[in-house]
């Protein structure tokens, strides 16, 4: 096999090149396994010579031996000649490939100044007008500023070589620097002719930048490198800023950047899952508007994240965590990190997931209940923790999961334990304040609905409290339940009737957010008081978003002699319990708690159809990976 590289005179087209190079090489059209052509360069490959190609000296057979043989004969030479086709097809793609590397060394210095793949720490080279490279957050962020207040000057956080820095700019002083570098990922190319429009995305800002090959100065080189650049590649371009005489309708930034220099820092190795396009649609009842169905998106989770709206779903899930954390600590609680393996289930059921722990029984929490409880009884009066939790409940819903992140309080009261109540609802209402009123939150709860519709969430200065018994009587009363009243303290409420209570308290109150407590005792969890006056009933509460349980808690048994009681009530062994029960035999305060499950809480404040949506990378009885 031989390959040639030639430079042949480039006013030559490429027939008589063809022609040129067989008479040069006194070749036949047989014998061209390929040719590359490439700025002006030639690369040849010519096919290897087959024994097919040499005359046998082989006596022929005799024609009875050919009879004899010939459907055997027949069956081995096609199965000779498939093995052939397909080794020489290998071959030529290797050859290809090898003279494309060829192709790439001696092309690769060819405009490197204006374009090409380079190392982040090649730009080291470009310092001095690197010095302020911009990602399409701090551009967005600038203009909208500058256009609420043209004259005043406005704060725009750079990334320089040397960590981030305030500089002051308005939107005069950065059109007067002509040109800027910019870093993104590119979301859309689209090329026609001389000009080629790169759409650039960076979490929910776009930015639009055109290179022109007539106007830049830029060659058909360039154009065809960029042309040939692939989806979600990072790119670093450097150019002119300016702000269109018609208004650009798909980007959010309204200036548009004319393209002198164009680096990609990391290019996409495989093919795409599916278009982020596609991903971003937004989705109906409808399933044909469905491009991207809900596996795909979670076997391929972090590409999806790169969503507008999974970047805005998680970004309120930050902003509720920051909110209840912040409300909490100016509240003088302290914040607690308890052990997720134990020796003994918390929550005392079925449901936990058992594991091997060094040849000993262990399992992993179901929530931090008794350690939030026995810090309590350690003189820590206010307390909560931020942490995951684990259910070993085979559901395959959608509002549940095997692992979430409960958001989960203890605190002592002084009277009564609704006087804790009335503060987790207050915090509460705390944390929609925030969402809806925040500036920012409003553009991430905008994103989100602009894909996944939804009405908006609704609820009073004052909470509705309903007892379980007055709600279980006005599913009775609309005909939705029936239950004659001697067994309402015996009845478990199910899902659907508790999205019908959800549906008849908004049209009664028109708010999706109330309360519910004093359910049956024997609902609720072994360490739940129930009321002195009559046991049957639980001092307990959740609290309720569109129908669904968000928050369930309670005031805990304070007395070990109650608890002990009441654990052997529950079909529990008190010994495995001795290291929490003890915890009360050196006096403990009144107090109650609860638990709240985030994910549920945000799907349920946007509207969303599934929790798995709010789970950054979710855990059900179906999905361990990723």
């Amino acid at each position: 096999m031989i390959n040639c590289l030639l430079q042949l005179n480039g006013r030559l087209n490429y027939l008589k090149k063809y022609l040129l190079l067989i008479n040069l090489f006194n070749l036949k059209n047989k014998d061209i396994n390929f040719i590359l052509v490439r700025k002006g360069l030639f690369v040849c490959g010519l096919r290897k010579m087959e024994k097919d190609d040499v005359v046998s000296s082989t006596p022929a057979a005799t024609e009875e031996a050919v009879m004899n043989d010939k459907k055997k004969e027949k069956k081995a030479k096609k199965l000779a000649e498939k093995e052939l086709k397909l080794a020489k097809k290998l071959e030529r793609e290797n050859l290809k490939n090898e003279a494309a590397k060829v192709l790439d060394y001696v092309c690769e210095d060819i405009n490197k100044d204006n374009y090409g793949y380079i190392k982040v720490s090649t730009l080291q080279k470009y310092a001095d007008s690197i010095m302020e490279l911009y990602n399409l957050e701090d551009i967005y962020n600038f203009f909208v500023k500058s256009e609420d207040c043209e004259n005043e000057k406005r704060e725009i956080c750079v990334d320089k070589n040397v960590g981030d820095v305030k500089d002051t700019y308005n939107e005069e002083n950065l059109l007067g620097k002509k040109k800027i570098w910019v870093r993104g990922r590119i979301h859309d190319i689209r090329s026609k002719g001389s000009i080629a429009f790169i759409i650039l995305r960076h979490k929910l800002y776009s930015l639009q930048c055109i290179l022109d090959i007539k106007n830049n100065n830029n060659d058909k080189n360039m154009m065809k490198w960029v042309s040939n650049l692939s989806l979600e590649c990072i790119v670093d371009i450097y150019g002119e800023i300016k702000k269109p005489e018609i208004p650009i309708d798909s980007t959010n930034i309204k200036y548009e950047i004319h393209i002198n220099k164009i680096f990609c820092l990391s290019k996409t190795m495989k093919e795409l899952p599916f278009l982020l396009k596609d991903a971003n649609m937004k989705e109906t009842n409808d399933e044909i508007t469905i491009k991207v169905n809900q596996d795909n998106r979670l076997n391929n989770r972090c590409f999806d994240l790169r969503t507008y709206a999974n970047y805005s779903i998680f970004s309120l899930q930050s902003v509720i965590c920051h909110i209840f954390r912040t409300f909490l600590l100016q509240h003088n609680f302290v914040e607690i990190h308890t052990p997720k393996l134990l020796g003994e289930s918390s929550e005392g059921g079925a449901n936990a997931f058992k594991i091997n722990y060094f040849n000993q029984n262990g399992y992993l929490a179901q929530s931090p209940q008794l350690y939030k409880q026995m810090c309590i009884n350690s003189g820590f009066d206010k307390v909560f923790e931020v942490g995951p939790v684990f259910r070993a409940e085979n559901s395959n819903t959608y509002r549940h999961l095997c692992e979430y992140v409960s958001l989960d309080i203890e605190m002592t009261y002084k009277f009564d334990y609704m006087e804790n109540v009335h503060f987790y609802d207050s915090m509460f209402k705390h944390i929609f304040k925030e969402l809806t009123n925040n500036e920012k939150n409003k553009t991430f709860i905008k994103t989100i609905k602009n894909q996944y519709p939804s009405d908006d969430f609704v609820w009073l200065d004052k909470t509705p409290i309903f007892t379980y018994e007055e709600a279980i009587k006005i599913l009775i009363k609309n005909g939705k339940l029936f239950l004659k009243e001697e067994d309402i303290l015996t009845y478990d409420l199910t899902t659907d009737l508790e999205k019908e209570l959800g549906k008849l308290i908004k049209l009664s109150h028109n708010t999706d957010y109330y309360i519910i407590i004093n359910f049956p005792s024997s609902l609720r969890p072994f360490y739940t008081m129930y009321k002195e006056d009559d046991p049957k009933i639980s001092n307990s509460y959740d609290f309720f978003m569109r129908g669904e349980e968000i928050l369930s808690g309670s005031q805990r048994i304070s007395d070990m002699k109650l608890l002990l009681e009441n654990i052997k009530l529950f079909n529990l062994d008190p010994n495995k319990l001795n290291f929490y029960i003890d915890s009360f035999a050196y006096s403990s305060y009144p107090h109650s708690g609860c638990g709240i499950g985030l994910e549920r809480v945000l799907m349920l404040f946007l509207g969303l159809n599934n929790i798995r949506k709010t789970s950054l990378f979710p855990r059900d009885p179906k999905r361990l990976i990723p």
